[in-house]
């Protein structure tokens, strides 16, 4: 019997040992894929701006040098005129470049800074099998914009009474005021059956409409996301209202009132349209609130880099 035994004992202690190189080898192995992984970040710049402003070269810059990863500064729709370009045409032609960028890596960090945040959340759902692990959204109108910002109001004082007229908001639901990209987020929510019939891109962008076959494939390319980082501040100072940032919005008086809901209290995120209360369940959702920054202080100060941008890349490459 205690022959049998100590046979027994030999096996299972054979067994163990293989059982135990097998880890030690399958850990090593997955150690040097993780180290392996290729990882690049690509930039996406706002409205009104070239790719390489000194602000985004000073981001290239800072996040190189501290992450030891490429940063890809997107050369597309460069200046005022061409930025201006409906969104609808700029997200393919621009998909198409990233494309080719985003294929020499495992995983991207998407970073769009203002309207680049658009634009970038436009090619992730649009993106069949993306690679863009996270998506970091720098002072971007996620929510979209109603009324004129903050610093227009303080330069034409009238300008916030005329955006309430028919004039206004007859133009911005027009085909002409449709030819322009910043009014292709206009979302005015008193005027809201009028957005969704005259407006295009931001209501599809949103699964406001569409076919059930387009929604669910967006929604499933956006929530092929593992992190979405939300940077914005109290001090900003174009985007109206500033809490579209981190798709925080006004109620359906919109800038009437100048009463501002959460993301978690928005239509967005209760009826889940897209997959925003998806990935922010399950964790994917992170505010990275900053003070003291106007809208372009927002592109390369330290505090964002360090604070909102690389603390993402670290958790991305883990």
């Amino acid at each position: 019997s205690s022959g049998i035994n100590a046979e027994y004992g030999d096996t299972q202690c054979s067994k163990d040992s293989k059982m135990f190189l097998s880890f030690l080898v399958s850990s090593f192995v997955l150690l040097e894929l993780s180290t392996c992984l290729k990882v690049g970040i690509l930039h996406m710049h706002g409205l009104d701006e070239r790719f390489d402003v000194p602000d985004h070269r000073s981001f290239k810059k800072y996040i190189e040098e501290q992450s030891n990863l490429p940063v890809h500064l997107i050369d597309a729709f460069n200046g005022r005129l061409p930025s201006l370009t409906p969104l609808e045409e700029q997200v393919p032609q621009i998909l198409e470049k990233v494309k080719v960028i985003a294929a020499q890596y495992d995983k991207v960090i998407a970073v769009g800074y203002s309207q680049g945040g658009v634009i970038w959340r436009g090619m992730i759902e649009a993106w069949d099998d993306h690679n863009v692990d996270t998506f970091i959204s720098i002072a971007s109108p996620q929510h979209g914009i109603a009324g004129p910002p903050p610093l227009l109001k303080k330069m034409v004082p009238f300008i916030d009474n005329f955006s309430r007229t028919p004039t206004f908001y007859l133009f911005v639901y027009s085909p002409v005021g449709q030819k322009l990209a910043p009014l292709n987020y206009y979302l005015d929510p008193y005027h809201y059956e009028r957005y969704l019939k005259h407006a295009n891109f931001f209501p599809r962008l949103n699964n406001e409409k569409g076919t059930d076959e387009e929604k669910a494939r967006q929604k499933a390319n956006f929530l092929k996301l593992r992190k979405l980082v939300l940077v914005g501040g109290p001090d900003e100072d174009a985007l109206r209202p500033r809490e579209s940032a981190q798709f925080g919005f006004y109620t359906e008086r919109g800038n009437r009132d100048n009463e501002v809901i959460p993301m978690e209290e928005t239509q967005f995120y209760k009826e889940d349209l897209f997959g925003l209360k998806s990935l922010n369940e399950r964790g994917g959702v992170v505010m990275c609130t900053v003070a003291g920054l106007t809208h372009t202080q927002f592109r390369d100060d330290k505090t964002v880099m360090d604070k909102c941008v690389l603390s993402a890349v670290e958790d991305t490459i883990g």
